[in-house]
């Protein structure tokens, strides 16, 4: 496109100015400029999920004010629903001013201090109905006294031709313009504002950045940026082994990978060229260390999760998804799929870039089989269910989430090593799900995403029932009847044969001597409470409920920690009947239980 057909555009985009001006009180204000609206009713609307989290989030119940004018005066608007608006009777232009409430420390949301400024497009742009495919274009301001900050984000810049809008005063300061060519890419660049540590890397060729928000005294930022630029060219190497180009240069001209750093916060949320983590202070290396946090490998497995979604979900999508409706859950069976593919990725991204032995690998991939064998839900929810149903159960777990629902993340991700290693034992390891990967990245993604804009057809998805005839596609294997029963079925997964075929040894062993009361602990404020109680263990037999407050087992008072609780009852013996007293409520209750034979909850995987 040359510079004038960009001007153009840009003169009729819509316009969004984003104006922190209140930073102690965690507010920012949107005006948003509408060139061309319905000259009767103009409907707007914030989305109510953000993608990537699949749970109803009704961002629009963080605004706090709402008003709109055009050229005579103010706008009547009225709400159709709890997240939109309908400004009527607009003449020429309409201009609409919205306050919103900015204190939601996640990847998800937006939140704003003295000190810095994150938030996702999701939280603060409204969508103009009519006009989602449409040019948009975004400027920023800040108070004078943080003239210092700077915006990082993915979303491209430009020069604006406009003149400085009003409502930038002397009391602040404008951060720059940036420009995307419609709505799905303008909540899908995050930003973040202030003045983190930041370093750059080029990973072929290609322009990426790590940027840390929050105190991190002696942050060894080299030492990250070697290891994330060895993650994130294995993985385009993955995808394209022969051209090595990244995929966000359709979009970008830089990967942000935009990091808050918190006391023990943990998560991330992929976008199309960046994305928004949250990690502990502690996972992270600091200078003078030889040797990484034990918590490191978990904010480089992260790194390599949400890297792997440029990929997979954010251009390789479900069917389902294509397009969006950010107005209503999306429902698809195939996020063991995509989450639960993205979730076996990542550890062994990190053993293939060499930042991970193959030691830490077993170790960990162990601990994934063992959480989810531990979970009984996994006989009653497949992970096509779990899939289905992340909107009503996975993201909306409670007490007894473990007894009834399965993972498509962890459990998905077992899926994944199992379709792996049968497809390399039954070609001798001349074709792997690698092989998948591609084919679905070619027909899904790569040659719609390169070409975007050109006459090319409309971008295809995965259907609900094609994942199988893709492996046959890409491997010359029919391994319907395996897919099916290991994603739609209940049963527990071949993990031990598909394992011992590629010459690694599953083992279970006690991970401690003293009896089990098959139920889950966890200290809260000055007490130790039952957190989740297994189905027909021994705890569900005597009676123990979740939120029972632990006070006692034989008359010996209960500490507020997990190990004081497994010291009293490694005092006994399994079959051993012991009196567990409790408050349920406020009122003290005592159960006899008999407790249960150490659990084989400790997996151990070694090369055979």
């Amino acid at each position: 496109m040359n510079a004038k057909n960009t001007q153009n555009m840009c003169r009729e985009a819509l316009h969004y100015h984003v104006n922190l001006f209140d930073l102690a009180g965690h507010r920012l204000r949107v005006r948003l400029h509408i060139p061309q609206p319905n000259p009767v009713a103009q409907k707007v609307f914030l989305p109510t999920w953000i993608p990537g989290s699949y749970l109803i989030r009704d961002f629009a119940r963080h605004v706090e004010t709402f008003t709109a004018h055009d050229k005579r005066g103010a706008c009547r608007v009225t709400r159709p629903d709890g997240h939109s608006w309908i400004v009527h009777n607009g003449q020429g232009h309409i201009e609409i001013d919205m306050t919103v409430y900015a204190w939601d420390l996640s990847v998800r949301g937006a939140h704003i201090d003295q000190h810095h400024a994150f938030f996702n497009g999701t939280s603060i742009f409204l969508c103009v109905d009519g006009q989602s495919n449409g040019p948009c274009e975004v400027s920023l301001s800040v108070p004078t006294e943080r003239e210092l900050w700077r915006a990082y984000t993915s979303m491209p810049k430009y020069q604006s031709a406009q003149k400085k809008p009003k409502h930038v005063t002397r009391q602040s300061v404008q951060l720059g313009d940036f420009y995307v060519p419609n709505y799905d890419a303008l909540i899908d660049h995050p930003f973040e504002l202030g003045t983190p540590q930041t370093i750059d890397f080029l990973a072929c060729g290609a322009s990426h950045q790590l940027v840390f928000t929050g105190h991190t005294p002696n942050l060894d930022l080299e030492r990250i940026r070697h290891d994330v630029k060895r993650i994130c060219e294995a993985q385009i190497k993955l995808f394209e082994p022969k051209s090595e180009r990244a995929p966000f240069l359709d979009c970008a001209s830089v990967y942000s990978f935009l990091t808050m750093v918190t006391g023990d916060g943990y998560g991330g949320l992929e976008h199309r060229a960046s994305t928004a983590l949250l990690t502990a202070r502690d996972s992270l290396p600091t200078l003078g260390q030889t040797e990484a946090p034990t918590g490191y490998s978990n904010f480089l497995g992260l790194v390599s999760h949400e890297y792997f979604h440029t990929w997979h979900v954010k251009r390789i999508k479900p069917q389902a998804f294509i397009p969006y409706d950010l107005t209503q859950a999306n429902y698809t069976s195939l996020l063991w799929v995509f989450e639960g593919f993205t979730s076996y990725y990542d550890d062994l991204m990190l053993v293939r870039s060499g930042v991970m032995s193959e030691d830490v690998y077993f170790k960990r991939l162990g601990e994934t089989i063992a959480g989810v064998m531990r979970q009984p839900g996994r006989f009653k929810q497949s992970v096509a269910q779990s899939s289905f149903e992340a909107w009503t159960k996975y993201y909306k777990q409670d007490e007894n989430a473990p007894n009834a629902i399965s993972s498509y993340y962890a459990k998905g991700s077992l899926v994944a090593l199992c379709i792996d290693l049968s497809i390399r034992a039954a070609t001798h390891n001349k074709r792997s799900l690698d092989d998948v990967m591609r084919l679905m990245w070619k027909h899904y993604g790569r040659d719609f995403y390169l070409n975007e804009g050109a006459n090319v057809p409309k971008q295809l998805g995965l259907t609900e029932t094609g994942f199988a005839e893709i492996v046959q596609q890409a491997t010359g294997l029919n391994f319907a009847k395996q897919i099916n029963a290991w994603a739609a079925g209940t049963l527990d997964l071949p993990l031990k044969k598909c394992l011992g075929d590629a010459g690694i040894s599953l083992k279970w062993e006690t991970q401690h001597a003293h009896p089990s009361i098959d139920a889950n602990v966890k200290p809260v404020g000055t007490h130790l409470t039952i957190s989740h109680v297994f189905e027909n263990g021994v705890a569900h037999q005597a009676g123990l409920s979740a939120h029972d407050v632990l006070v006692a087992v034989d008359d010996l008072k209960v500490g507020a920690t997990r190990e004081a609780f497994s010291t009293l009852i490694a005092r006994y013996q399994p079959k051993d009947e012991v009196n567990i007293t409790v408050f349920r409520g406020d009122v003290l209750r005592t159960f006899k239980i008999t407790l249960g034979a150490p659990a084989l909850n400790l997996c151990t995987l070694t090369r055979a």
